[in-house]
Parts: structure tokens; sequence; C-alpha cells
């Protein structure tokens, strides 16, 4: 994740696109191969993901994620009519030629606005202080909510979702990025301003973490996919910072006044 994030907010703007190009294809590609194992398989399957590795996407599948990619890349230009030409496509795509789900359309859209947004806040001055922002509070959340789980343990969140996620953790997800923020940012903005705000972030970036879980719940899978030896996929990865790319950059278009940007 920090080689991605470094690649991000050191390249030139056309690298930059086309490596959020290639991050979003292989997202959307592992969430439709999740739904393709789901669909034949109708038992719980344990362990590896050794049987999801054997999966294909449907060829309508890959057109679909071709156009999505190309829409998103289309966004950052002015060619209102090629958009709509695109979008067109993408909705005959997924109604007509690909098996079409009420998931597969959320999990999609979800990644879609991740990538829109991001591609969006790349063009703003503020770029590299809200994305620096974005990954280490993340990575801050995801580290002291395992730490705290795993040492006070106590009782599950979700066992049916997430079985390793806990009450501990949880709480130790919200003090700790709160503590760090306080610490850093005391300057920047008045302290209930940056206890409230980080207080927010946390439950955002857990709450993203336990929707991806709920989806590989959904999949029967352990992991989004093997494109990174012993951490899974890059859903696996990205789950928290989607989340809060989505809720910063919607927070940000009603013009918040964020406190770690001075």
């Amino acid at each position: 994740m920090l080689i991605i994030f470094l690649i991000i907010i050191n390249s030139h703007n056309l690298i930059f696109l086309i490596f959020s190009q290639i991050l979003l294809f292989l997202t959307c590609w592992e969430i439709l191969r999740m739904l393709e194992f789901k669909s034949f398989i109708n038992k719980k399957i344990d362990g590896s993901n050794f049987l999801l590795s054997k999966f294909q996407v449907r060829k309508y599948d890959l057109i679909l994620i071709c156009l999505i990619n190309f829409f998103v890349f289309l966004l950052n230009f002015p060619f209102l009519n090629l958009q709509i030409f695109c979008f067109i496509l993408i909705l005959v795509c997924l109604f007509k030629l690909s098996f079409i789900s009420v998931v597969k359309i959320i999990c999609l859209l979800y990644v879609s606005f991740a990538f829109f947004f991001l591609n969006v806040m790349s063009q703003n001055s503020e770029f590299i202080g809200f994305i620096s922002f974005i990954v280490f509070f993340t990575m801050i959340v995801d580290v002291s909510a395992y730490f705290f789980g795993s040492i006070i343990g106590g009782p599950k969140i979700l066992p049916s979702i997430s079985p390793n996620k806990t009450v501990a953790g949880l709480i130790g997800g919200i003090i700790v990025p709160i503590f760090f923020c306080t610490i850093f940012f005391f300057n920047n903005s008045n302290i209930s301003n940056i206890i409230f705000i980080s207080f927010l972030f946390s439950i955002i970036s857990q709450l993203g973490d336990l929707i991806e879980s709920g989806f590989k719940r959904y999949c029967y899978v352990k992991d989004s996919s093997n494109l990174i030896p012993g951490h899974g996929g890059l859903l696996d990865r990205f789950d928290s910072i989607f989340a809060l790319i989505i809720f910063v950059s919607i927070i940000k278009l009603l013009d918040y006044n964020f406190f770690f940007i001075v």
C-alpha cells in the first residue's frame, strides 16, 4: 500500500491516471470474479481461495470493466458527448449482456465512485495533503484496532461477517487515531473539531472494512483474490481507503474546512 501511495503522489498526472485505471480495472475484476464464484457455489467454503483462483470473469463482464474504466477516465476531460455515449454502453452491457444483480451494481458503483473522487482530488492543489492523511489515517486505524483486539480480546462486533473484529478493537481504532490527530494537528484547528472529525473518520474507515468483509462472506471467499501473495487482493488492502475517499470527497463538496489541511 505504501508503494502504491508513493507512486500516486510522485507521479506525473498522466502516469497517475494510467496507474489509477489499472487499480480500478483490477478491483472491479476482483468483484466480478467473486460474484462469478458465488453463482456457482451454494455452500460455504472454508480455507484458502484455491477454488476462487480457478474462476474466470465472463467476457461480457470484462467488456463492462473496460467501459467503466473508460468512463471514469473520460470524466477527467470535457468530452460530454463521449461520456454520455460510454455511459449508455455501460447500461446496455450491464442490463442486456451481463448477468445483473443489485449487489453487482452497488459494488461496481462503490469502487467506481472511489476512483472518480480520487481523480477529482488529484486536480486539487491540496491533493497530496488529502491522500497522505487518508492513507496514514486508515493505517493507524487498522493497526490500533488489530492490536487492541488481539491484546484485550472480548466480545465480537459482527462474528458472522468479520469473526476477528472485537469491541475492544473498534474502540482502539477510534481512540488512537484521535490521539495522534490531536497531537499532530493541534495548531490547525480547535480540539473539538479535531476529535469529532477523527471519530467520524475512524467509524467510516472501520465501516469500509466491515462492508468488504460482508461482501466476501456473501461470496463465500476468504480473500478478494491472490494478487498480493500472503495479503489477499487489492480490495482487502483498500477497503477502508475507498470508504474514506468517498466520505472525505462528499463533505469536501460541502466546503468543509478540514483540520489536516493547513
